[in-house]
């Protein structure tokens, strides 16, 4: 039996804290890592000081953080929130993971700008930006599914936007203005997820309102900044008897439209017939002015010849009896001339006598 006397203390208690201190060791190396999966940014929370650093992680991998330290996870690729009444047609491709799992609420109640109530199915793509990691902490937390405040927040105000954008739009112009609608929605939300920071008397009013887990609790989007990718606006839907008027008021201007059709086909063949009758007078126009343009060129034809013959004859005439001028009975004398030229044409051989 060894004797208490003769054991060295110094030396067993040297290889006791050795020992403490190995065994410690093996288990706070491992607990002293932490990983960031591909997809997600991180923030390193001090566990003694309860405190963030400024540095943002963004690459994923192991980072020594520290015993007891942890790292606060967000998103970094764009993710969608909607607001429908099922998951039908939704893909579940994506969002497996509780920090970047999709955000799905129930449709959106809103009124128009002449108070019809409705409701409103909307999806949207949204990514936070790395600045704006700390202010959003600060704000709303972040973190597991069951701490990020912030998402809950996030429906909030992208409820808000929507229900604001409504109020601007009658309740026809769903129907027929779809497209500048959706970009009023998209420009609101924008706004919203796109905040300046706290002023000075906010942060100063903050210090009074404490939250549940000891954060101030100052505007609640005052600092934000979010990439608002597109927005889809998915289904609108009105009230019945809105409804049945307007499929009423559709089908009536289908049937303006049938009318308005066939007044314009009325109104192509009058014009056609119009053009036929302008164009056949066109034509009795021109084939009258060519009959008589050529009853003038005949006519002015014969008139010509005419003038010459009576030109010809009197001329001849005017030699005949410039004959004949000086002699006491010149139209005596002519006839005689006449009736001897008559006698020398004359051929007997040309004679005929019936017997």
């Amino acid at each position: 039996m060894v004797n208490p006397l003769e054991i060295k203390v110094v030396p067993v208690l040297c290889c006791s804290v050795f020992c403490c201190v190995f065994i410690f060791a093996i288990i706070a190396l491992p607990l002293s890592f932490k990983s960031l999966e591909q997809g997600k940014y991180a923030l390193k929370l001090n566990w003694s000081t309860q405190k963030l650093h400024s540095d943002v992680m963004t690459e994923p991998g192991m980072y020594m953080t520290g015993l007891g330290n942890m790292l606060v996870e967000f998103p970094s690729t764009f993710q969608t929130m909607y607001f429908v009444r099922n998951s039908r047609g939704i893909s579940e491709a994506s969002g497996e993971d509780e920090v970047t799992s999709h955000i799905m609420r129930g449709v959106i109640r809103a009124r128009s700008a002449d108070g019809l109530e409705m409701h409103v199915a909307v999806s949207f793509q949204w990514q936070l930006k790395e600045g704006s990691l700390l202010p959003l902490y600060a704000l709303l937390g972040g973190g597991e599914l069951e701490e990020s405040l912030y998402r809950d927040e996030f429906v909030r105000f992208a409820r808000a936007a929507v229900v604001q954008s409504c109020a601007n739009w009658e309740a026809e112009k769903f129907f027929t203005h779809r497209v500048e609608i959706t970009a009023d929605m998209l420009s609101i939300l924008r706004k919203a997820f796109d905040t300046p920071p706290c002023t000075e008397m906010e942060q100063v009013a903050a210090n009074d309102m404490v939250g549940s887990e000891g954060r101030m609790l100052p505007r609640a989007n005052c600092g934000l900044s979010m990439t608002i990718q597109g927005l889809q606006l998915r289904e609108v839907d009105l009230p019945d008897a809105y409804d049945e008027e307007i499929i009423h008021t559709q089908e009536e201007m289908q049937e303006v439209e049938v009318r308005l059709a066939e007044r314009e086909e009325q109104k192509v063949m009058m014009q056609k017939k119009l053009m036929e009758a302008t164009e056949k007078v066109k034509q009795i126009i021109q084939e009258s002015i060519g009959v008589a343009e050529k009853t003038r060129i005949e006519n002015e034809a014969v008139v010509e010849q005419l003038l010459n013959l009576q030109r010809k004859q009197a001329a001849a005439n005017a030699e005949i009896l410039a004959q004949f001028v000086n002699d006491t009975d010149p139209f005596a004398r002519l006839f005689e001339i006449m009736e001897i030229r008559a006698l020398n044409a004359h051929k007997g051989e040309r004679l005929m006598i019936n017997m």
